[in-house]
Order: structure tokens, then sequence, then C-alpha cells
């Protein structure tokens, strides 16, 4: 939620209740009938919380676990949860960098059944404001589901090859250390 859109919640709650308290003071309906109109623009300022999904693979270690699977030339990044984990109908689902765990004993990876999805370079994107967090594209990968035998339902894990994944942490690391011209406090060039 963007400093704009919860100071315009605030500053409607406070519209709102001060109306509410007029029209009591004042006993006029005028000023109860202008508070009514304000829950309108209430909840067009609330956030939309299902518009993205964040995981934590340390938080959420029996849910989601994302780890780091080497080959011989192409490293992955896979993240495996449960089925029905995954909001589909949410746009975008953020993993942190830091979350990123050593690939687990391959015992333990034996026995389990996974339909994988594999995420591909467009898909990732860096968070517009936090640091460390990447997002995939779920609508991308939504519709790349539609031609295959299963749904979205069934997919318990993404894969992503490390060097898209590194092309999107340099991206955002480039991102965060430029400073646009015109904003920069010190204006001398030196040489």
């Amino acid at each position: 939620m963007s400093k704009k859109q919860s100071s315009l919640l605030f500053i409607y709650i406070f519209v709102f209740l001060a109306l509410i308290g007029v029209a009591i003071f004042l006993q006029s309906a005028f000023y109860l009938y202008a508070a009514s109109a304000l829950p309108i623009l209430i909840v067009m300022a609330l956030p939309d919380t299902r518009k993205n999904q964040y995981i934590r693979g340390v938080k959420d270690l029996k849910a989601v676990r994302i780890y780091k699977q080497s080959n011989e030339d192409d490293p992955l990044l896979i993240i495996t949860f449960q089925q029905g984990f995954i909001r589909w109908n949410s746009k975008k689902l953020y993993f942190h960098l830091n979350d990123i765990q050593p690939a687990p004993h391959p015992q333990e990876l034996a026995n389990e059944n996974y339909a994988s999805l594999s995420v591909l370079g467009f898909d990732l994107t860096p968070h517009p404001s936090k640091t460390g967090w990447i997002g995939i594209d779920l609508t991308q990968l939504a519709l790349r589901t539609a031609n295959l035998s299963y749904t979205t339902d069934e997919i318990t894990r993404l894969v992503i090859p490390m060097n898209d994944l590194e092309d999107t942490a340099l991206q955002m690391m480039s991102a965060t250390n430029t400073v646009p011209l015109g904003k920069s406090k010190n204006k001398s060039i030196s040489a």
C-alpha cells in the first residue's frame, strides 16, 4: 500500500467520522447523507490484498521450499509447494532472494510427485519498491498451462533457470544504484 493510498484512506475515514459527529451535534440529516456517501470512497481506497502473493521459504517451511539445484551446466531454482498453495488469480507471486536454501537430500525428494512448470526470464520482474523480492507473473504462467495436460491447481513446483534469475537480480541492483541526473545532490563532475 503506497503512502498516498494510505493517507487517502485515513483522510476518508476521518471525514466520515467528522461528518457523523457533526450530524449528531447539529441534528442535521444533510450531514448524515453526506457521510453515507463516503464509504464508497473508503472502499475504493482500501488495498487489494489479493493482487499479489508473497511467500517466504523460511517462515512457510512446511508449505514452501525454495532451493537451488545444481546441475552440470544449468543450475536451477526450484520452488516447491503444496497443491492449492498458490493463488493463481493473483497477478504476481513474490519470493525473497535470501530464502534460497541449498538443495535437500535426493532421498527426501524421491518420494514426492511434482507437476512442474518452467518460469522463463520474461516472467520474472523485480519488486518496484522492495529490494530483494523477485516477482513471477502468474497470469502469463496460467496462460501457458492452457496447452498442457494438467491445470494450475495440480502444479506443485516452479522451475527457474538461475541465469534468468541472475539477470533479474542485476536489473534490480542497477535500478537501485542509479540516481536520475536531475535528482543528484552533488552537481559537480569529478574527473
